[in-house]
């Protein structure tokens, strides 16, 4: 007789996961990603609809998000919302992540060296998440909250974190060439951002001047762990109109070098920090 222990651990390797995916579950999750920074309200027919389930089971399933605080009724209106629920989980996924308690009083100096609100976001596919903020003290502040998502390449802090990845990764997360453009800059196709992540890979850190907002300009540094790849981003963020350029690809860019670099220690990255020479890099 084989071996029992052997004989389960053949049958795991050769069943499917999809032998296990619980189809309430995943539909459930489903109907929270149907909310987005651009849709924040939507019906239970229109999510049927988009999801080819009965609208019964829609019905249901929202009636449950509704119930355990993940969703909600919009007052007056068929429509629902994200709820409390979420933005506590989101809040717990952020306290469990080891590098925000690593990072924090990386931050808070490196604002306090420089005097601009300092951020750390990492990366959800297409998007760059804030997970940390350490606020400047001086007039002109940042108005990001933590949770926030902004594109990824459409800012230098996803530019980074990008730029670690090989072309074919990034065909799987941008499937159409075409990308939306949020100013001047901001690469229209693949195939263009493609460069700019070229140029960003070998500096290992990126400057922009209103590479996203108007007026508001940026540098931007990876975060690595032990395994080598690229796990987060540093920025500071400041007007452009206050800041000589002398001293944004100097001492400015060197603190952020800095910060990024200590940040990699501490999360075991093994590797040497990379010196650099200023370059523009627009």
């Amino acid at each position: 007789m084989p071996d029992a222990d052997k004989l389960i651990d053949g049958l795991r390797l050769s069943d499917s996961p999809q032998r296990y995916i619980v189809p309430g579950l995943e539909r459930g999750l489903k109907i929270l990603r149907k909310f987005n920074r651009d849709r924040t309200e939507i019906s239970a027919p229109i999510v049927a609809k988009e999801l080819g389930i009965p609208r019964s089971t829609v019905f249901r399933l929202m009636q449950t998000l509704d119930h355990m605080g993940f969703i909600e009724k919009v007052k007056n209106s068929g429509n629902y919302r994200l709820g409390i629920g979420v933005l506590s989980l989101g809040f717990e996924f952020l306290a469990s992540l080891e590098i925000t308690e690593l990072a924090r009083p990386i931050l808070e100096k490196l604002r306090d060296d420089t005097g601009f609100s300092s951020h750390l976001v990492i990366r959800d596919g297409w998007d760059v998440v804030f997970v940390i903020k350490a606020t400047a003290k001086s007039t002109f502040s940042s108005a990001i909250n933590i949770g926030t998502r902004l594109p990824a390449h459409g800012t230098v802090l996803g530019r980074v974190l990008l730029a670690d990845l090989s072309d074919e990764e990034l065909d799987v997360i941008y499937a159409r060439d075409k990308l939306p453009q949020f100013s001047d800059q901001t690469p229209a196709t693949l195939g263009k951002l493609k460069k700019i992540l070229e140029r960003d890979r070998k500096h290992g850190y990126a400057i922009s001047e209103a590479y996203f907002e108007s007026g508001i300009g940026a540098i931007a540094a990876q975060v690595r762990d032990n395994s080598k790849r690229v796990i987060a981003a540093i920025n500071v963020t400041y007007q452009n109109s206050n800041v000589e350029r002398v001293d944004i690809e100097g001492e400015i860019l060197a603190r952020v070098l800095q910060a990024a670099n200590e940040l990699s220690y501490q999360m075991n990255y093994d590797g040497t920090p990379k010196s650099f020479k200023p370059t523009r890099n627009y």
